[in-house]
């Protein structure tokens, strides 16, 4: 019933941060008990890529799993009415050429679907979260097919399953209008195809989506 989109495997990601940009973007999280936690927070600035001088797809992923599109691409999901999206501006530039990049943006995604269901194989790893700092810390994807909690999706179109903020799950409108339209530089796959993982350390979710989104739906859950 649901999808997930991600960057082919046929080719590598077409953008990297520009880092002498991104230096200071990364809000930096300090642990008073684990000098080990210290890691990356929230993002503090739009995103600043370099582009591969080579033909530009529909889509574009950095090598942090940040999903961009091109302009045009972001006018047919609008025209769709496609939900469970806001975007986000992208300053780009390409590598080695001086000619001007394609306008881009940032897919952010607000839809929700909850937690994944203990049957996933996905639970709490208390043992390995910090209360301290927050580091949360869940066991891996083991069942795809038990992922997603049915009653906590919120209906929209593009939305995200707690902790995998990195995988971007679609309705099957998406997917039949991203392959009826032939859009370029993504993948779609069933979510009960996905593959299993060892575990995930994903942060916080205010990390991942707007301010105010991120209240709403982890304060409840001790996930914000």
């Amino acid at each position: 019933m649901f999808w997930v989109t991600k960057s082919p495997s046929s080719h590598p990601p077409l953008a990297e941060w520009d880092h002498d940009k991104m230096e200071r973007a990364i809000e930096i999280v300090h642990c008073a008990d684990h000098p080990g936690h210290q890691g990356g927070g929230n993002r503090l600035v739009d995103l600043n890529v370099i582009l591969h001088d080579v033909e530009m797809a529909d889509f574009i992923w950095t090598w942090y799993s940040e999903c961009l599109v091109q302009e045009s691409a972001l006018a047919m999901l609008r025209s769709y009415g496609f939900t469970g999206f806001e975007v986000k501006p992208v300053n780009a530039r390409f590598s080695t050429s001086l000619r001007r990049p394609p306008n881009l943006w940032e897919l952010v995604v607000t839809g929700w679907a909850g937690m994944a269901r203990h049957e996933s194989g996905i639970r709490p790893d208390k043992s390995n979260s910090c209360i301290t700092c927050g580091q949360l810390t869940y066991t891996g994807l083991q069942k795809p097919d038990e992922l997603i909690q049915m009653s906590s999706w919120d209906e929209s179109d593009f939305f995200m399953v707690w902790p995998m903020p990195k995988y971007i799950f679609v309705t099957r409108r998406v997917c039949e209008a991203i392959r009826s339209h032939k859009l370029t530089g993504i993948q779609v796959i069933p979510s009960a195809e996905l593959e299993k993982t060892s575990g995930f350390t994903p942060g916080r979710l205010h990390y991942y989506m707007p301010a105010d989104r991120a209240h709403q739906l982890g304060d409840p859950l001790g996930i914000y």
